[in-house]
């Protein structure tokens, strides 16, 4: 008795042409395959770098802020040390 032929045709990635699997070749194609459908970290990452970018805006605002805040009081301790 023969053996029924497959309608389709062998993938090389998979296995070879008697069909015998490679373990290590057909698992690294599907980690990698698996790897490519794979959409779950992109938002945590998405809303890390819009932190981030606020962050860093915040710091540039209170630096700029902090710079003025301290020009202000100078000029202050400046004029009340004359009127005194």
């Amino acid at each position: 008795m023969t053996e029924p032929v497959s309608p389709v045709p062998p993938n090389p990635r998979r296995g070879d042409a008697a069909g015998r699997r490679r373990p290590f070749a057909s698992g690294l194609w599907n980690a990698m395959a698996r790897f490519r459908r794979d959409t779950r970290g992109a938002t945590a990452i998405e809303y890390g770098l819009i932190v981030g970018l606020v962050f860093l805006a915040i710091v540039t605002a209170l630096h700029l802020y902090a710079d003025r805040v301290g020009a202000m009081y100078n000029y202050i301790g400046a004029n009340i040390g004359k009127t005194s």
